[in-house]
């Protein structure tokens, strides 16, 4: 039988000018059977360390985040449900320090420790794909979109000019080129967001000043973990957006399916 638990993402945020943070942990309660238990990442954790090049502040905080969640899991196999739901919240509430906290979200459960471990590879253990691999996952899930609706005419495919070599997961070759080419925006640095979009639009455009293809026969699907980025780095995504569509290619939602099945259509 499944009950309600709630659950919060642990956060590691050295930097506050910059609002930068990485997921290092999770924590979760079921308030109705007195337990909480949290799973954190490892002090040496290479790719956080890497990152902020801060290694004794993040074992240093890691510790401190150790320390108050093995607290807050003693006090709960004594409180009653609204005790633990209170501190919870308590515990969650927006905080200028190394370690924070996402806001509480609930979830259903069957298997508390099953749902600890889950939880912690979506939002910690998702972070080590890197951003190729998600683009190639994104290109998987359009050639099942296409293969449900009988689209067989995007395949794998270089385009080559005088100046151009460029390679592309989805292409079409008729009358005319039409190409999908997905963009994932969930890089760590703001910066780095815009590099990306801007190297391919580069790409795209010296494609079509060699008549290649045309800019507007060529979609971009793109995709972000919009609500756990921060405020620069949705920022970013936005700008990187408005680059994409200033240079006349058409740009949907990744999680809009009909509207890239319809793009497709049109050349079928």
């Amino acid at each position: 039988m499944k009950y309600s638990c709630l659950y919060s993402i642990v956060r590691f945020a050295p930097h506050a000018e910059t609002e930068e943070f990485a997921n290092v942990g999770i924590v979760l309660t079921a308030p109705a059977y007195g337990r909480m238990e949290y799973r954190l990442a490892r002090k040496r954790w290479k790719r956080v360390n890497q990152f902020f090049e801060c290694p004794q502040l993040f074992a240093k905080a890691i510790e401190v985040a150790q320390s108050e969640l093995e607290s807050v899991r003693l006090m709960t196999a004594q409180a009653t449900d609204n005790q633990i739901v209170n501190h919870f919240r308590y515990l969650t509430e927006p905080r200028e320090s190394l370690i924070r906290f996402s806001p509480m979200r609930s979830i259903l459960a069957d298997d508390f420790t099953d749902t600890l471990n889950s939880l912690y590879e979506r939002f910690i253990g998702r972070q080590i794909v890197p951003r190729a691999r998600r683009e190639e996952q994104m290109v998987r899930e359009i050639r099942t979109l296409f293969s449900d609706a009988a689209i067989r005419n995007f395949r794998d495919d270089t385009l080559t000019g005088e100046l151009t070599r460029l390679h592309l997961p989805l292409v079409h070759r008729n009358k005319v080129i039409a190409a999908i080419k997905p963009l994932a925006f969930d890089q760590a640095e703001p910066s780095a967001i815009l590099d990306h979009c801007e190297q391919w639009v580069i790409r795209l455009a010296r494609a079509e000043s060699e008549g290649i293809l045309k800019l507007e026969n060529v979609l971009i699907p793109v995709t972000a973990p919009y609500s756990e980025q921060t405020k620069t780095q949705r920022k970013a995504v936005d700008a990187a957006k408005q680059i994409i569509l200033k240079n006349r290619l058409p740009l949907v939602e990744f999680e809009q399916a009909d509207k890239i099945t319809a793009f497709a259509q049109q050349f079928a």
